[in-house]
């Protein structure tokens, strides 16, 4: 593929530099991105050292229709993953005025809404599904009595795949994508993708080799008033015979993800439905790992809300693509310009609950199907989740802004083997906001949450209360500077304490450059992006970040 890219690179800059005798342009930018960390870091109660330092450099050219891009890295150590030094992104870009662009080596990309593929990176979560090979891209519009829309693109590359919760494990896929977008009417979108992949899934010691095909249809209608999407794919994986897998096996799951949005006036409302079974199988088969399973390269809304408070996204429900129907409403009322309240409430559970049909000690699980899969049910066994949020912000004068909510959630995760020692959380949410602006330049910005929880998988108390705090002096748009404290009255907290506090400064140099830096210790807990979580371990010491543009 290194060859083959310079190839490339060597050929297009040939054909540039023909031109650039003519009239060259060039024009050069360059990104830093400096990140220290030194203090300790929590596994339960035990206090380890932690240190990490990252660097990454993006650089780009552009010479006339051509962008030559590199990402330097250097991290050692890294703060979650694999230390890496050397050149870790690379890429040559063309784009014609008829429409037409080419892109060789490493990128990111989403179909869509990502049902079938969803390429992304999140450096905070080790998650990076970037593919290093070619895509090719028409986009047109043919003036026509009804204007005729088209996009055409083909994918081809590879994948590596680094297991963001256990980065020594690799997946590698040879991925193949073709999809046509098009709208033959204005309010009218069509669009059909199909995605091929032959992946190579190390589990137990042994690779197993997996093919897959996801056929995938989207329709968008568009109207001043009114929107409706709506996406469908259907996956099937062929499982290759090997030492863990003796017989061949084929695998089938598919997705369904709509959405209509409504809007007039002052009111707003939006209904998603998704019904995602890429994988629905056993209670006792539910490894992350399973070939069969969803794939990292495909990525489908989550159809819940996205809780931007700390306590809130604290215990967030993370997303089973495998296995998952439901759905969320979000309501929007602004009654002046000044004033607007959001009303959400979401639902999801698993397809089936399941029983165990062997009396002896031998567990065997069987299916008990029921004709209504196709909504969410609320009954344990189907580790249901549930949230109502209700939110109210108020510009009351130029000076003077305030934001209060309340979000309750409900969440199970089912015991099948032992039903009685299921865990089910509840939590009710009161953030507030309050923010004074002395002047354009000068304001004061105080947040608290307040949080009521229960778990009953405790030991002891089954009832704990968390409190949060934080208080924001800024001087537009140079300075931001920020203290914070958490609080709890959990006995069972895992490191033992009872309160954490933090101080960050940031300040903004020039229009280039951002320096800043905080110091304190950090509670830790769950982080997610597009419904990919992990467990980020509490922290104490500083950090420093350094920012760089130019």
């Amino acid at each position: 593929m290194t060859r083959k890219f310079l190839f490339l690179i060597i050929l297009i800059f040939s054909s540039s530099v023909s031109y650039a005798q003519i009239n060259l342009n060039v024009e050069a930018a360059v990104a830093n991105l400096l990140r220290y960390g030194n203090g300790y870091q929590y596994t339960g109660n035990i206090k380890n050292p932690k240190e990490y330092f990252e660097n990454l450099t993006d650089a780009r050219f552009n010479v006339n229709d051509v962008t030559f891009g590199l990402r330097y890295e250097y991290s050692d150590s890294i703060e979650y993953g694999l230390n890496y030094v050397g050149i870790a992104k690379r890429f040559v870009e063309y784009d014609h005025k008829s429409g037409i662009s080419l892109r060789a080596g490493n990128f990111w990309e989403v179909i869509s809404r990502g049902m079938a593929l969803n390429l992304f990176e999140d450096r905070a979560l080790y998650y990076d599904t970037g593919i290093d090979g070619v895509r090719l891209i028409y986009e047109n519009t043919f003036k026509l009595k009804n204007p005729l829309k088209i996009k055409a693109e083909i994918i081809g590359g590879n994948i590596t795949y680094h297991d963001y919760l256990t980065p020594e494990r690799v997946e590698f896929y040879r991925l193949r994508d073709a999809y046509l977008r098009v709208s033959p009417l204005k309010p009218l979108t069509i669009g059909l993708n199909y995605v091929h992949s032959n992946g190579d899934l190390p589990e137990e010691g042994v690779v197993t080799q997996v093919s897959t095909d996801l056929p995938e249809a989207i329709i968008n209608i568009n109207f001043p008033t009114i929107q409706f999407y709506a996406d469908y794919a259907h996956k099937t994986s062929i499982i290759t015979p090997n030492a863990i897998y003796p017989n061949p096996q084929t695998a089938y799951g598919d997705g369904f993800y709509s959405s209509l949005s409504y809007s007039v006036g002052n009111i707003g409302l939006t209904m998603e439905y998704k019904n995602y079974a890429f994988d629905i199988t056993l209670p006792d088969n539910r490894s992350n790992t399973r070939p069969s399973r969803m794939l990292p390269y495909q990525n489908p809304p989550t159809a819940q809300r996205e809780n931007a408070s700390v306590l809130t996204s604290r215990n967030p429900h993370v997303v089973d693509f495998n296995d998952e129907v439901g759905g969320q409403i979000d309501l929007v009322y602004s009654p002046n310009d000044k004033m607007s309240f959001n009303l959400n409430g979401s639902i999801a559970s698993k397809h089936y609950s399941y029983e165990d049909i062997d009396e002896s000690t031998v567990i065997s699980y069987q299916r008990i199907d029921r004709s209504d899969s196709w909504l969410p049910d609320l009954d344990n066994s189907f580790s249901p989740f549930w949230e109502i949020y209700l939110e109210g912000e108020d510009y009351a004068t130029e000076k003077i802004y305030a934001k209060l909510a309340l979000a309750i959630q409900n969440n199970v995760v089912y015991n099948q083997i032992n039903p009685s020692s299921s865990e089910i959380i509840k939590t009710t949410t009161i953030p507030l906001e309050f923010r004074y602006s002395f002047t354009d330049k000068y304001s004061l910005t105080f947040i608290n949450e307040t949080q009521w929880a229960s778990n009953t998988i405790r030991i002891g108390d089954n009832n704990f209360m968390n409190q949060y705090n934080s208080m924001t002096f800024s001087s537009s748009p140079e300075l931001n500077f920020t203290v914070t404290s958490e609080f709890t009255n959990d006995d069972e907290e895992p490191t033992g304490k009872s309160s954490w506090f933090t101080a960050d400064v940031s300040y903004r140099l020039n229009e280039s450059n951002t320096f800043g830096v905080s110091y304190g210790s950090e509670r830790g807990g769950l982080k997610c992006t597009n419904g990919i979580c992990r467990f980020v371990q509490p922290f104490e010491g500083f950090r420093v970040l350094i920012s760089t543009q130019y």
